[in-house]
């Protein structure tokens, strides 16, 4: 899926150029003539071309990864990614759902798995984009977030893009070995093993580490396996940016070829041109990678009773509105990941509960947190005071904990910059 950023780095410059059967393939949806397209392209920098949610200050595009032909389950996403891009902020956040999660699907189809509705959109007439259509619709409404841009690829085209950039570069956190990873011919490979450490990778080798959800232990979870997708789009753009395609024909002609069969998008020549622009203009290099998994407290398993299939559904005093709000705030969550601050928390009043609450929140924030004893006063209203500069979590805490910054240290408190970020203390008057 990484491809996309390929696309939007280096195809736009000539992708109208090649041919009109590659375009109609590569660009679904509005239909236009191959002049029409050319048209499009070339007043691609104007303001007629905005992409939508540019006003807005956010653009959200789905990448979606099939089996393709020859698949089983060839048109159900193996991988949904929301790629979020603030030009303002100059980021790109890169949120990996959970295909098992369930939601209501278009047109009466009913409950199913979010990675159903991609697979039955296509299968109506057999058109990419009304697959699109289905699977945005879907993400929509698990995320309340509007998403007007998609694109897919399959497994195939996967491959040939990593061998066409002579491979990638992954750090592999920990070694795990996959006994039942899927052959092409409904079997199994012998077992892969994947070492703790530097490799580097061709496609093949790629996708089976993009793929793998068999390993036992902690890498043997869809959780994880997200997580090593992110870090192969992550080393992708870094191939792509250090080989400089745009100015490698060669290569880029034979990536549209690539494109042409295996991947294909409702934006526009000239969208891509413009998000093109928007990339350099605003300097946008910084990648956040989030996942919504068990680990945010937001999503738990479910076994249906009807069928037995296994589901994720909001977790037990969560509803739909959480998630939504994960997804409202993952630039912040991001930053906050990046500061990894350590908190000291305490209760001025007593009041378990208060402390509880604040202590789950600031948690799930992915804030390491510690209790503090405080001797002080009780206060009226929470405070918190910035041992380390922690610009993200001070944000949180504001806006999630009514909190009031103090610039003067809590009394007859320890203080090691080494061990503390922030501190808070609740007080008698808060939610």
């Amino acid at each position: 899926m990484a491809i996309i950023f390929l696309v939007i780095l280096a195809l736009s410059v000539i992708v109208v150029f090649r041919a009109a059967n590659l375009s109609d393939k590569i660009f679904v949806g509005k239909k236009t003539t191959f002049f029409e397209k050319v048209r499009d392209f070339i007043r691609g920098g104007g303001d007629n071309a905005k992409l939508e949610g540019e006003d807005l200050g956010q653009i959200n595009i789905l990448l979606l990864g099939i089996g393709g032909a020859g698949h089983d389950g060839p048109y159900l996403s193996d991988t949904m990614i929301l790629a979020e891009i603030r030009p303002d902020l100059g980021q790109v956040s890169l949120v990996s759902i959970p295909r098992d999660y369930l939601v209501s699907l278009p047109k009466n189809y009913g409950d199913r798995k979010i990675n159903a509705a991609f697979a039955e959109g296509y299968n109506q007439n057999k058109d990419w984009d009304e697959g699109g259509q289905w699977a945005r619709e879907a993400v929509e409404q698990l995320t309340g977030q509007k998403i007007p841009y998609f694109a897919v690829m399959d497994f195939a085209g996967f491959e040939k893009a990593i061998n066409q950039v002579k491979g990638i570069d992954i750090q592999i956190d920990r070694t795990f070995t996959d006994y039942s990873y899927p052959d092409s011919n409904l079997g199994y490979l012998d077992p892969i093993t994947f070492t703790q450490g530097p490799e580097h990778m061709d496609g093949t080798r790629a996708l089976q580490f993009a793929r793998s959800r068999h390993a036992a232990g902690p890498e043997g979870s869809d959780f994880a396996r997200s997580a090593r997708q992110q870090k192969i789009m992550s080393a992708f753009k870094t191939k792509v940016l250090d080989l400089n395609l745009i100015s490698n024909a060669g290569t880029i002609n034979s990536l549209l070829g690539t494109f042409a069969d295996h991947f294909h998008t409702n934006i526009t020549p000239s969208g891509i041109f413009r998000l093109f622009n928007i990339i350099k203009e605003y300097n946008i290099n910084s990648f956040i990678s989030l996942s919504l998994d068990p680990s945010t407290s937001l999503v738990c398993p479910k076994i249906m009773e009807e069928t037995g299939a296994y589901v994720l559904v909001p977790c037990e005093g969560k509803t739909t509105d959480d998630i939504k709000n994960f997804f409202k705030n993952v630039f912040s969550l991001g930053r906050l990941m990046e500061e990894k601050s350590v908190i000291w928390l305490s209760t001025s009043s007593g009041d378990r509960t208060a402390y509880q609450k604040a202590d789950q929140k600031l948690k799930e924030a992915g804030l390491t947190v510690w209790e503090l004893t405080y001797k002080g006063s009780p206060l009226s209203k929470n405070i918190f005071y910035q041992v380390n500069p922690k610009s993200a979590a001070a944000e949180f805490i504001k806006n999630n904990l009514s909190a009031t910054e103090v610039t003067i240290a809590p009394p007859d408190v320890n203080i090691n910059k080494d061990k503390v970020d922030v501190i808070i203390i609740l007080g008698q008057n808060n939610d």
